[in-house]
C-alpha cells in the first residue's frame, strides 16, 4: 500500500507540474502571437496613415479605395478603422472620412451588428457609428432609442446621436426625453454632455422643446445645453424667460447662457442680470457674477462690490474677477473695499487683480493723464504692496523699459515701507513723479 501510495502521489506531481507548463507554454506562445499580431497591426496602421493622409490632402479619396478594403475584424480592416477615427477628428476632413467609412463598409456592417441581442456588441456598434459620424444611421439609431429598454444601450445610443451632429436625432431625443426621465433610464449628465456636442442649428429645435415641456428636469438639462452651444438671440431670449423662475437652479442655469459667450455683449441687455447679484441662492450669485466678468457691464459694478464680501468665497472671488475685467470704473470699489478691516475680502480681491492682469493696467495708470485715474490706481497698488502682493511691481521695477515709470515704481514702494514720520517729510504725498 505505501508503495502505491508513493506511485499515485508521483502521479499527481507529475500532472500538475505538467499542467504548470502548459499553461506557461501556453501563456508564452500567446505572448508571442500577440506580439506579431500588434507588430503587424503597427505596420499597417503606418502604411494606411500614409496612404488615408496623402489621399485626403490631394482630394484623391475614391482613387484609395480599393487599397483600402479589407475584410471585416481582420488586421487590416482594424488598421484602416483605427486610422480613420484619429482623422476624423479633423474637422477639416471629417466629411471625407465620414464618406470613406461608407465606402468601405464599415457603416453596414455596424449596423448589422445593431440586430444583435447582447447589450455589450450593440452598444460597441452604436458607439462605432457615432464616433465615424454616420448621420445616414439616424433612422436606424432613433429606432433603437424607442424600442430599447437597456440604459446602458441608451446612453451610448444619445451619445452616438449628437456626435452626428444630425437634427432629426436631435429631435428623436427629445421626443423620448420625458420617459428617459422619468424612468432613470439615462442619467441627465449623460444627456447634458451628449448635447453640447452640437451645432448652433440645433438651437432653434431645443428652445421649441424648452417651451413645449413643463418638466423642469428637461428645462435644466436644454438651459445646460444652451449655455455651451454658439450664441444665438434665439437662445438669450429663452434664458431672459427663466430669470426670473421660481427654482434657483433654472434662475442659474438661465443666468450661465449669458454669461458663456463674449458675443453676448452685442445680443442681451445686461441690466436684466442686475437683480442676480442679490438672490438668495449663492450659486445664483455665482454665475452672475461670472456673466458680469464676460460682459463687463459697469452699470453692474456696485453690485459686484458688494458681492466682494459674500459669505460664500467663490461667489467673493467670481466678484473680484468680474469688477478687475471691468476695469477703470472698478477702481472705487476696490478702493473701499481695499479699505476694510476683512482681511480676505483684501487678499481676494490682490490674488484676482494679478491673475486678471489688473494689477499691469493698475501700473499703467500711474503714466494716465486723469488725475483721477492716476490717484486711485496708485493708491490701490499702496495697499497691496503692503499686503505683500509685490511681485508684479518689481518685475516691473526690473525689467521694464519705462525709466519714468520704474522711478514712479520705486518711490511708491519706498513710501509704503518707510516709517510714516519718514514718509511724510519725503515723497508721501501722493504727487506724481515726472520725466
Amino acid at each position: 500500500m505505501t508503495g502505491s501510495y508513493k506511485q499515485v502521489l508521483i502521479t499527481i506531481i507529475v500532472c500538475i507540474v505538467l499542467l504548470i507548463l502548459g499553461f506557461l507554454i501556453a501563456a508564452v506562445a500567446r505572448r508571442i502571437l500577440n506580439a506579431r499580431k500588434y507588430a503587424a497591426l503597427d505596420a499597417y496602421r503606418a502604411l494606411y496613415r500614409r496612404t488615408i493622409s496623402k489621399a485626403l490632402l490631394s482630394g484623391l479619396t475614391s482613387a484609395v479605395i480599393d487599397d483600402l478594403r479589407a475584410r471585416p475584424l481582420s488586421l487590416q480592416w482594424r488598421a484602416v478603422e483605427e486610422v480613420l477615427f484619429e482623422r476624423i477628428a479633423d474637422a477639416a476632413h471629417e466629411k471625407e472620412v465620414a464618406q470613406l467609412f461608407l465606402q468601405l463598409g464599415y457603416r453596414d456592417y455596424y449596423e448589422n451588428r445593431l440586430k444583435s441581442k447582447r447589450p455589450i456588441t450593440k452598444a460597441a456598434a452604436i458607439d462605432k457609428l457615432g464616433k465615424m459620424l454616420s448621420d445616414s444611421s439616424t433612422a436606424a439609431l432613433v429606432n433603437i432609442l424607442n424600442t430599447e429598454l437597456t440604459p446602458e444601450v441608451l446612453a451610448v445610443t444619445v451619445r452616438a446621436l449628437c456626435r452626428t451632429r444630425s437634427l432629426e436625432g436631435l429631435r428623436g431625443i427629445l421626443e423620448r426625453l420625458p420617459e428617459l426621465y422619468g424612468k432613470s433610464l439615462v442619467s441627465h449628465k449623460t444627456i447634458e454632455s451628449s448635447l453640447v456636442k452640437l451645432t448652433a442649428d440645433a438651437v432653434p429645435i431645443i428652445v421649441s422643446y424648452g417651451e413645449k415641456f413643463d418638466n423642469p428636469k428637461i428645462k435644466a438639462t436644454l438651459l445646460e445645453a444652451l449655455s455651451h452651444l454658439p450664441a444665438t438671440p434665439l437662445s438669450f431670449s429663452f434664458a431672459a424667460a427663466h430669470l426670473s423662475a421660481p427654482a434657483a437652479e433654472f434662475r442659474a442655469r438661465a443666468v450661465r447662457v449669458f454669461g458663456s459667450h463674449d458675443t453676448a455683449r452685442n445680443m442681451v441687455r445686461p441690466e436684466l442680470l442686475l437683480p442676480l447679484l442679490k438672490d438668495p441662492a449663492w450659486f445664483v450669485r455665482l454665475q452672475a457674477a461670472r456673466a458680469f466678468e464676460r460682459l463687463r457691464y459697469e452699470r453692474a459694478v456696485d453690485g459686484l462690490g458688494t458681492l466682494l464680501l459674500d459669505p460664500n468665497w467663490q461667489v467673493r472671488n467670481a466678484a473680484a474677477r468680474a469688477l478687475a475685467n471691468i476695469g477703470d470704473a472698478s477702481l472705487e470699489v476696490f478702493l473701499n473695499i481695499l479699505q476694510h478691516t476683512d482681511r480676505y475680502a483684501k487678499e481676494s480681491i490682490c490674488e484676482e487683480a494679478q491673475r486678471t492682469n489688473f494689477t499691469q493696467r493698475l501700473i499703467e495708470n500711474l503714466m494716465s493723464p486723469d488725475a483721477e485715474i492716476y490717484a486711485k490706481s496708485r493708491e490701490v497698488l499702496g495697499i497691496m504692496h503692503s499686503l505683500n502682493f509685490s511681485t508684479p511691481l518689481h518685475e516691473n521695477v526690473a525689467k521694464g523699459d519705462n525709466d519714468v515709470l520704474k522711478r514712479a515704481l520705486v518711490l511708491l514702494m519706498q513710501e509704503i515701507e518707510c516709517p510714516p514720520a519718514v514718509r511724510a517729510g519725503a515723497h508721501g504725498n501722493g504727487e506724481r513723479t515726472t520725466a
